[in-house]
């Protein structure tokens, strides 16, 4: 190779280089990296082309689903229609298992059975304690513990949600 040769090569080589490590370097991420995305809904698919994940607006604000294979949302974070946040958890074929919310008076966590009858929840209350109440499967309070007031409460309730006993 002739030095003219050489020189030529080895100025195209380092010209290349420069361009592929430091130029388009720069370039490519200015491309790659958004400042914002605007969208009214953003879907996630899975391999089969199934929409697992969608995150969208609904009328109230926002909302993110989470589908199963079968296509049956079994996760949601929402929007209650009071404007404050909700989250819930469902079983395969969509019936609620377990969900947290908030209300006027504060959270609120509610577990269902499998027909969707709230079983047991755990919540503020309007005194800004806490409770927990136990219900048998049609739905009706057996038991609950509470902070009413400044003091503790425990009831005992039968089938018919008639008060049997509380401490104190």
């Amino acid at each position: 190779m002739k030095a003219f040769e050489r020189i030529f090569l080895y100025s195209v080589l380092a010209i290349l280089v420069f361009y592929v490590f430091l130029v388009d370097n720069k370039v490519e991420s200015q491309v790659t990296i958004q400042e914002e995305i605007r969208a009214k809904s953003i879907s996630i698919m899975n391999n089969a082309g199934q929409e697992v994940v969608s995150l969208c607006t609904i009328e109230d604000g926002g909302a993110i689903f989470v589908a199963n294979k079968a296509g049956t949302p079994v996760t949601i974070i929402g929007i209650n229609k009071d404007g404050s946040g909700l989250m819930g958890i469902t079983n395969k074929a969509g019936t609620s298992g377990v969900s947290m919310k908030v209300d006027e008076d504060g959270g609120r966590v509610d577990i269902t059975n499998k027909a969707g009858t709230s079983v047991a929840y755990m919540s503020a209350n309007k005194y800004d304690g806490g409770e927990i109440c136990i219900a048998n499967k049609a739905g009706t309070f057996v038991a609950f513990m509470g902070a009413p007031e400044d003091d503790g409460i425990i009831g005992v309730l039968n089938k018919y949600g008639k008060v049997i006993d509380t401490l104190p």
